[in-house]
């Protein structure tokens, strides 16, 4: 029964976190930056297949999600699959890196409240953050890219070992197959506990070397557990989006029947598809469509931005929870004992808070 109540409470310190208003305009940052980032490797590589670099990033940042389409159509029409994984890897490398300062910036807000009870200011979080984004990004970061050099040191010995003689590859293959099988351990680890690094980072003041041992750590020896809170997490989370999309529906609804009574049914029509379906440069309107027409895209997109911020704030609170969980089930540390602050914050200084350090002369006796 002492279990329920705790998975309670950590529940509805998880819905108080991520109700803060502070820590959604955060996110919302982030997802700028990564929305622009993720357009501009979409127009590299739209100019890499066409040419004319400054008419793809135009016509990719006028109409990115049918310039999006359109290159992942054309390169897996034309069998562009080295074109397609960069700039797949392109988009992580960039959601990596903005997500190892917005969201490790969220994190540390998150772990703060839920281990010291305390609501945290924005700028120790973003000066946490300045401070130790660069292992936040180089832990996946490194995992990655030292499985992808052994996949491609395993595919060079087996390429060299069949170019110089045909029978080496007999030998080959044993060594090609350790190669690949430590590639996909490092992938697989990465997979199943790469959400630990934000939380240990943003708990354990730790370093990339501390967050790798958590995530093998925790994804190898106790995958059972990590695999249930993940799904707990997962459903939680689906719990929530599913609300707001119920909700959102329900304000589009009422936008749209509110259009159709001002505007008229074809008017309205003409209007979506000027505006959602054909480039917004393509046909000239009149200026009181383009007043309506750019209204509406601001305020559908700035509310959905706000929806997508608030779940991204939410499974970041759902990650800090399944990392505290792990640490008390697994560790057997008490989550006063997690070191949520150090005592060079703040926080614990008493001049910091207003207080005068007085002191004190204390008379001894001679004996």
């Amino acid at each position: 029964m002492r279990e329920r109540v705790d998975h309670l409470e950590l529940l509805r310190k998880v819905r108080r976190s991520a109700a803060d208003r502070r820590k959604t305009i955060l996110a919302l940052y982030g997802l700028l930056i990564l929305v622009l980032a993720s357009m501009a490797v979409i127009a590299s590589g739209r100019a890499a297949q066409h040419g004319d670099w400054m008419g793809q990033f135009k016509t990719t940042f006028l109409t990115p999600l049918l310039a999006t389409r359109e290159f992942f159509e054309t390169a897996f029409r034309l069998g562009q699959w080295s074109a397609m994984a960069l700039v797949l890897l392109g988009i992580w490398l960039v959601a990596t890196l903005v997500g190892s300062f917005f969201g490790l910036a969220v994190t540390r807000m998150v772990a703060v409240q839920i281990t010291c009870d305390r609501r945290p200011e924005v700028g120790e979080a973003l000066r946490f953050a300045r401070s130790h984004w660069f292992w936040a990004f180089v832990t996946p970061t490194s995992l990655l890219f030292a499985a992808l050099a052994l996949l491609g040191v395993a595919a060079l010995f087996l390429w060299l070992a069949a170019s110089i003689w045909q029978p080496l590859m007999v030998a080959a293959i044993p060594i090609t197959l350790f190669l690949a099988s430590g590639a996909a351990f490092m992938l697989i680890g990465l997979l199943a506990g790469g959400i630990l690094a934000g939380p240990t980072i943003a708990t354990e003041w730790s370093d990339a070397f501390d967050a790798i041992t958590r995530i093998y750590g925790y994804g190898f020896t106790h995958t059972y557990r990590l695999f249930a809170y993940r799904g707990a997490g997962l459903l939680v989370l689906l719990v929530a989006a599913g609300a707001r999309i119920f909700r959102a529906v329900l304000v589009f609804g009422f936008g749209y029947i509110v259009l159709l009574a001002v505007l008229g049914a074809s008017h309205t029509r003409e209007l979506f598809d000027a505006f959602l379906l054909e480039p917004p440069s393509g046909v000239e309107r009149a200026p009181s469509d383009q007043i309506v027409g750019w209204t509406v895209l601001f305020c559908g997109g700035a509310y959905l931005s706000a929806i997508v911020a608030r779940l991204l704030v939410y499974a970041l609170a759902l990650r800090q929870v399944i990392y505290l969980r792990l640490r008390l089930h697994i560790d057997k540390v008490p989550l006063d004992n997690i070191d949520g602050y150090r005592p060079d914050d703040s926080a614990f200084d008493p001049t910091a808070q207003g207080f005068e350090l007085v002191e004190v002369e204390e008379e001894i006796r001679a004996e």
